[in-house]
């Protein structure tokens, strides 16, 4: 069972301006609380990065493991600086990001009077579809602007969104630093509420885009309306099917319906691409026209007797695929001509003179700081050898101080009072553990949650409080968020770890790579494949221009992933080349050809039930065979035309009107018709015929018996 790090209590202050108020709620990466601002005198929302498994000391510093906690506090405060140049409507504003406790913080404004969609949901139930519309078309408009920005929510759920006293939508706690720690545990349920993940979230080497928030915001739409959410991305892959809306909600329109379930597509590409995209579906508009038609089918077999294909041509749109190997090991993914390089980055370098080799100081018993001038450094000497008394005397302002029995005592004034060291410490302000540089005045305390504090006034450097990792990224001239690593070439910046890196900035990208991995955390030997554009790291085929992959499965090609709809339909699925072109061009695979063709002829025979071709090219000639009346041997010609029935031969022949017959029933060989004015019906036995079509890709013979006769001429009769 993990642990849970306790809340911060009421009362609790914050980067000397926030004052903790209550809880709000945490989950499964942080805490929220409501706090005051002392500064401005309002409410805001505190967000504590605090994950599950992460132990709070007594003097509440949560504690990290080191190199996780220093990536993940710069990932949390990098995603809340992105967030802090956003004006969207709908999206708190960030109104301060600060490190302490030995994690990391963001204030937003507060949103009084609001409940989150999770609360508001228990207290209403499922709602009404004009209510539940009416959210989620806000959110939408919401996500269509964070979008444009290239920024996903990655954490789109009830507990996430707050609906405000007017009504208004307003989406709270992005999860880009959430994703980045759930691959660094190698779990991702505790940090993803089943039911809102889509399949990609639960990957590390899957990419991510809008059609990821948009499948969270249709699970969203989905309980709103059903009062439960879908399944989970894993239930249902593993053959736990979506209860449809309509199913469950019989008065929710069908194409609201459809919009939803589209958007809840496991495939990613099989589920609208963009909010405008969705917003079409929505608007009714079809997505794709199905197969079924005769013309279609006429039209499809054209295709197939003209279809060939380029070996080595993309099946999706045509370009040229490569086969990749992967970059060798150490090169940099982004230029691919670089190695990566471990920076020297010495935790006991100076940043500020940049030369020093820092030392650490005890300023416990006895003190090593002057606590009056707060900086030099006091020295001792007995006053005699008999005795183990002494005087302390500070190397920067002279000040000198009478030491007895574990008290000291300033000299400076007339009686002064001897006190313990601890006591004179906290006059000071100074910390118990220090470090100060030899070769230059600067000096750093030690903070109860690991940080260094520089305490020296007037130094050079634009940064007050880091992490000792952060300080000595400052040391070598970086900023404190740069990675240990980097590229020697093009300068690409990595946080590099044994077995995983993360690329934490480029200047360009000449390959792609940092478009699609920027800030994801991946292991070392899946990024040489990734490099490439390769998201298995198996051999294959890929084309560079559509993203389309393979994988080689001895003569198969096994699809890996692609944007394209028809192909995405069998992904993880192994077929030869010329399948793979056959499906991206609507076409049936090589197998699947007689089923198809089978398709045709029953088309053929339901277009001759409904009357679209006849005997005849006038189309007035339904039915001409041979036939034996039931209760006689002979056989003679019975033929049909929309006017005329007529059976025998050219000497004896019997005719009726064809709108005389006012019923029609038959089996496979063998069909009666009941006449207008007669008591019994009239059978007769029907020798199956062979009727051969015409169309644009070919003549097909279609075989007819008594039930096809039957069918048609109730069509004609309207009987």
């Amino acid at each position: 069972m993990s642990i849970e790090p306790r809340p911060l209590e009421s009362g609790f202050q914050l980067a000397e301006r926030f004052e903790i108020k209550d809880v709000l709620g945490r989950g499964g990466f942080g805490i929220a609380y409501l706090a005051s601002d002392l500064v401005r005198g309002d409410f805001v929302v505190i967000k504590e990065l605090a994950p599950h498994g992460i132990r709070r000391t007594p003097e509440s510093v949560l504690e990290f493991q080191e190199s996780i906690g220093s990536h993940l506090r710069e990932r949390f405060l990098e995603e809340a600086g992105v967030l802090s140049h956003l004006n969207i409507k709908g999206v708190p504003p960030i109104r301060a990001t600060f490190r302490e406790n030995g994690t990391a913080y963001f204030a937003t404004d507060f949103v009084p009077n609001a409940s989150t969609l999770e609360d508001f949901l228990r207290r209403n139930g499922r709602l009404s579809s004009a209510t539940a519309l009416d959210i989620f078309n806000s959110l939408l408009d919401i996500l269509d602007a964070l979008h444009a920005k290239r920024i996903l929510h990655r954490d789109i759920k009830p507990s996430n969104i707050l609906i405000d006293k007017r009504g208004e939508i307003h989406l709270i706690d992005f999860g880009a630093a959430r994703e980045w720690h759930a691959d660094a545990v190698t779990s991702h349920t505790v940090f993803y509420t089943p039911g809102y993940a889509p399949p990609e979230q639960l990957s590390v080497l899957a990419r991510r885009g809008p059609a990821t928030d948009l499948y969270a915001l249709c699970a969203t739409m989905y309980v709103m309306l059903i009062g439960i959410p879908p399944p989970s991305a894993s239930d249902r892959a593993a053959g736990i099917a979506l209860p449809s809306v309509t199913s469950l909600r019989s008065d929710v329109d069908p194409v609201l319906a459809r919009a939803i379930e589209s958007g809840l597509s496991l495939a990613y590409t099989d589920r609208p691409q963009t909010v405008a995209d969705l917003r079409d579906v929505l608007a009714n508009v079809q997505l794709e026209t199905q197969l079924g038609s005769l013309e279609m089918l006429d039209e499809t077999l054209l295709r197939l007797k003209q279809f060939k294909f380029e070996r080595r041509s993309c099946p999706s749109c045509g370009n040229l695929l490569t086969e990749p190997r992967p970059i060798r090991k150490n090169a940099c993914p982004v230029c691919h001509a670089g190695t990566l390089k471990r920076r020297d980055i010495n935790e006991r370098l100076c940043p500020i003179c940049r030369t020093g080799v820092l030392i650490h100081v005890k300023n416990q018993a006895p003190l090593s700081v002057c606590p009056l001038c707060r900086r030099g450094a006091l020295s001792y000497k007995r006053k005699n050898l008999l005795t183990t008394e002494q005087f302390a005397t500070c190397d920067a302002c002279e000040a000198r101080f009478d030491v007895r029995s574990n008290k000291m005592a300033s000299m400076q004034e007339e009686g002064g009072d001897f006190r313990d060291f601890d006591s004179w410490r906290k006059q000071s302000g100074r910390a118990q553990e220090l470090w100060r540089c030899p070769d230059c005045p600067a000096q750093f305390d030690v903070l109860p949650d690991g940080r260094w504090t520089q305490v020296i006034k007037g130094l050079p450097g634009k940064y007050q409080t880091l992490y000792p990792d952060e300080w000595a990224r400052v040391a070598i001239g970086l900023e404190p968020g740069s990675g240990n690593a980097a590229c020697e070439a093009c300068g690409a910046d990595y946080f590099l770890e044994r077995n995983s890196l993360t690329l934490l900035d480029a200047h360009e990208d000449p390959t792609g790579f940092a478009a699609n991995y920027l800030g994801r955390l991946i292991s070392i030997d899946d990024v040489r494949w990734l490099a490439v554009g390769k998201t298995s790291p198996h051999l294959g085929s890929l084309c560079e221009h559509c993203h389309t992959e393979f994988d080689r499965d001895q003569d198969y090609l096994r699809l890996v992933t692609t944007s394209n709809k028809r192909l995405a339909r069998h992904l993880d699925r192994p077929k030869k080349l010329a399948d793979w072109h056959r499906i991206a061009q609507g076409l049936p695979t090589i197998d699947k050809e007689d089923e198809f063709l089978d398709t045709l002829f029953a088309v053929l025979r339901d277009s001759y039930r409904h009357g679209m071709f006849a005997f005849d090219n006038e189309g007035r000639l339904i039915w001409r065979g041979e036939a034996i009346l039931i209760g006689e041997s002979n056989s003679a010609t019975l033929s049909i035309t929309k006017e005329e029935m007529s059976f025998g031969g050219l000497l004896r022949r019997r005719k009726l009107p064809t709108d005389a017959i006012v019923g029609v029933w038959a089996d496979e060989f063998e069909i009666h018709f009941q006449f207008s004015g007669a008591k019994e019906a009239t059978g007769y036995h029907l020798k199956p015929i062979t009727l051969t079509t015409r169309l644009a890709s070919g003549s097909y013979k279609v075989t007819l018996d008594a039930r096809d006769l039957a069918a048609r001429l109730t069509f004609e009769l309207k009987l």
